[in-house]
């Protein structure tokens, strides 16, 4: 690819025809992050029919709208929107199909412009396989989000006594937005601060049926304030604390 944006005169027409027919998906980005040249490898790698032309769109949601787990994935913390040096990494693309396809992927910025341009091939095989796989791929999407639950169920139950913990915290140590947390667990019937709520107030009733003190069944719990521990206490159990305890 040097030699041609290098190595001889910037014929416009054959360079364009080069990268269309070229058998490797390439991919131009202008500076505003849009598509400025899509070549029909790339187009077909997508999803999309030969000769769709991509030239406008957003490059990150053509690409990755969504992570793999279906949870979103902001444009700013996309690595190739902005590369400014050559990098290369193995990430995923999620086709035009919503299909997530495993990729490597590698960027050059042009030299004498602003744009960069950007080569991926699909692991663990042909395109064509990866592309006949896509069905299963949709549901180990689905295995995912249940895995990210079960783990995130895991760490409530492992850290609900630190009265620091919370559904951002969840989020931050998953690698996910707030956002993508509170959906994964609306999808169970529940919401992560519930959950952490459950399991705080029933560890308190534990400590309350072994006799301790309310006091130290609240602090034990995560919580910090005794009356916000009865209001929920109560408004969860239907009875205040104090009567946990009573034979």
């Amino acid at each position: 690819m040097d030699a041609l944006t290098d190595g001889m005169p910037h014929d416009a027409t054959l360079l364009s025809t080069v990268l269309r027919d070229a058998p490797l998906p390439l991919w131009v980005i202008d500076e505003h992050g849009r598509v400025e040249l899509a070549n029909d490898a790339a187009v077909r790698f997508l999803g999309h029919r030969p000769g769709t032309d991509l030239r406008g769109g957003g490059s990150h949601d053509l690409l990755h709208r969504h992570r793999p787990d279906g949870t979103p994935y902001p444009k700013h913390e996309c690595p190739i929107i902005h590369a400014k040096q050559p990098l290369a990494a193995s990430e995923w693309f999620v086709t035009r199909a919503g299909d997530v396809r495993p990729v490597r992927w590698s960027t050059r910025p042009l030299a004498g412009t602003d744009s960069v341009l950007l080569s991926f091939a699909a692991l663990g095989g042909s395109a064509s396989r990866a592309h006949r796989a896509a069905p299963a791929t949709r549901e180990t999407r689905t295995e995912t989000r249940a895995r990210l639950l079960s783990e995130m169920q895991h760490a409530i139950a492992s850290r609900m006594c630190d009265p620091m913990f919370s559904p951002a915290t969840l989020a931050t140590d998953n690698h996910l937005s707030v956002r993508s947390v509170q959906a994964i667990f609306a999808e169970a019937g529940t919401s992560p601060a519930a959950e952490i709520r459950r399991h705080r107030l029933e560890h308190a009733r534990v400590l309350l049926a072994r006799g301790e003190s309310v006091q130290w069944a609240c602090h034990a719990s995560g919580y910090q304030d005794a009356d916000s521990f009865a209001r929920a206490y109560r408004q969860h159990f239907g009875y205040a604390p104090s009567r946990t305890r009573q034979p």
